[in-house]
């Protein structure tokens, strides 16, 4: 009997729909390979270097991270089993868990916490991209072997969803001292699942941890990632069995896979953007007038209805209908090809210009890369289709040499760490190369702010800079989709796009 179940998120999506569900085992059966199909080969897996989605949902079942996620998002222990909150929210003090072993036998305790806040505010020497959302850390103190108080420079709604996340992963010290700038090559955690050897281009594969400090965990004797950038590919070895999950289901894909009896089909409300990211420092898109021509020159609703369906909306900038941020996806603006010519005529190319568009050799890419152009070709923007690697891509828009590109990174769970990051003058993904004092501002006291209604009111103020000066041209915000199939038991479904597997069993 195929299942097929709509899951309720922090916002919009509170709708539940289930269908009968075959009878199962009632208790977990041990061992197996489970095979998991990315959609990108990842090209970074240090976590506090990485920035892409499908590093992040490998190394959650490597590291344990201070905190965890619920699958309504908020917060729950993890390697820090209590922590308080000083009255003035700025101390944070973190009572570790008893006994925690990294994958080298090495404890973790609070030394190494310490260690890992040193490693991840190091910018300048190390390059960490953990280093921004850090940045309000101040002092980092040591109370105890397993007590740990982080002192911040002010208050940060964002600190624990972020530990959560990249920053709360835990990297073994010991590891670190040994390997250096190497330790991507060797990754070694405390989760439940060690590192055993990676093949670029073809695979991950991990090994169950039989020291996981949750009892009993995991079940599974380890789990094997493979990359399929063609999107059939991955639909057809998910339908045959070669796979059990994959992470990102096409949006042309979805009425086949909710109609499959093999598989079942996943979906809760997005957190994460798409569109355009823009350099504006490129000649090309350098001026905020082409910018706008750019964004005006984009029907988004069609975007989503002609490629996607229910599986995306349409987005009015980082922050889905999934967040407290946004109300609908009807607040998307709209395709104005009259503010485009005006936009392009205040720019002093009246009859528009031409920038190359980087984007992932993929179908949903292209077809979506296509539509884009065949939109701006109506008044005169020649958008030049590029196929780039992903890692390729990701490494030109650090070093800021591209002028439009299109590529899925990593959502976050909290609005703080869908923009300050990206957006910030000092963010440590600023792959648009984007210096706004008055947005620095907005996103700065949006961190500061711990009131959920003040931070509404500030990232709807960066809503308007956001489509003033067009840093990213926002398009739309996929829903988070899983399909896995039916033999593949106790997956939770979190709406962080991440996939965790510590709890998840293959029945016979």
């Amino acid at each position: 009997m195929k299942r097929f179940t709509l899951l309720s998120t922090v916002a919009s999506f509170a709708a539940t729909l289930a269908l009968a569900a075959p009878v199962w085992a009632d208790s977990p059966q041990r061992g197996g390979i489970l095979q998991v199909g990315l959609a990108d080969d990842p090209p970074e897996l240090d976590p506090h270097l990485s920035s892409s989605n499908a590093s992040r949902t490998i190394l959650h079942n490597i590291f344990a991270t201070l905190v965890e996620v619920d699958d309504k998002l908020q917060i729950q222990p993890e390697l820090a089993e209590r922590w308080e909150v000083s009255e003035d929210g700025r101390q944070y003090t973190f009572y570790l868990r008893d006994g925690v072993k990294f994958h080298d036998g090495t404890t973790l305790d609070a030394e190494a916490v310490a260690f890992n806040f040193d490693r991840m505010r190091d910018a300048d020497e190390f390059g960490s991209a953990r280093a921004g959302e850090l940045a309000f850390v101040e002092n980092v103190k040591v109370d105890g072997p397993l007590q740990i108080t982080v002192t911040l420079s002010q208050p940060y709604g964002g600190f624990l969803p972020a530990l959560a996340s990249w920053s709360g992963m835990i990297v073994s010290p010991t590891a670190v001292e040994e390997h250096g700038r190497d330790f991507g090559q060797v990754l070694v955690g405390a989760g439940p699942f060690r590192f055993v050897n990676r093949i670029r281009d073809d695979r991950v594969v991990l090994e169950r941890f039989d020291e996981y400090f949750k009892d009993g965990l995991p079940y599974l004797d380890g789990v094997v990632y493979r990359p399929f950038v063609d999107a059939e590919a991955r639909i057809v070895n998910l339908e045959t069995g070669s796979i059990h999950i994959i992470n990102t289901v096409p949006g042309r894909a979805v009425n086949r896979l909710q109609e499959s009896e093999d598989i079942n089909l996943s979906i809760v409300g997005g957190l994460g953007f798409r569109g355009i990211w823009v350099n504006v420092e490129s000649d090309e898109l350098g001026s905020r007038e082409r910018r706008a021509a750019l964004s005006a020159c984009i029907d988004r609703r069609v975007v989503v209805n002609s490629i996607f369906g229910e599986a995306a909306v349409p987005a009015v900038g980082p922050f889905s209908p999934a967040t407290w941020v946004v109300d609908s996806a009807e607040e998307a603006p709209h395709r104005d090809v009259d503010a485009a010519r005006a936009a392009l005529a205040e720019a002093g190319v009246p009859d528009g210009f031409s920038f190359p568009l980087l984007i992932t050799p993929d179908d949903e890419s292209i077809r979506v890369a296509s539509i884009y152009a065949a939109m701006c070709s109506e008044v005169g923007i020649d958008i030049q289709l590029q196929q780039v690697e992903f890692g390729t891509i990701l490494s030109r828009m650090a070093e800021g040499n591209y002028a439009g590109a299109q590529i899925e990174l990593s959502p976050r769970n909290d609005p703080d760490l869908s923009a300050h990051p990206w957006f910030h003058s000092s963010g440590g993904v600023n792959f648009s190369h984007y210096a706004s004092p008055e947005m620095d501002r907005v996103l700065d006291e949006a961190r500061a702010a711990v009131d959920q209604g003040e931070r509404r009111a500030l990232y709807r103020e960066a809503l308007e800079l956001f489509n003033t000066d067009f840093p990213y041209v926002f398009v739309y915000h996929l829903q988070e989709m899983k399909a896995h199939r039916a033999e593949m038991m106790g997956y939770r479904h979190i709406p962080d796009s991440m996939m965790r597997f510590e709890d998840v069993w293959l029945q016979d």
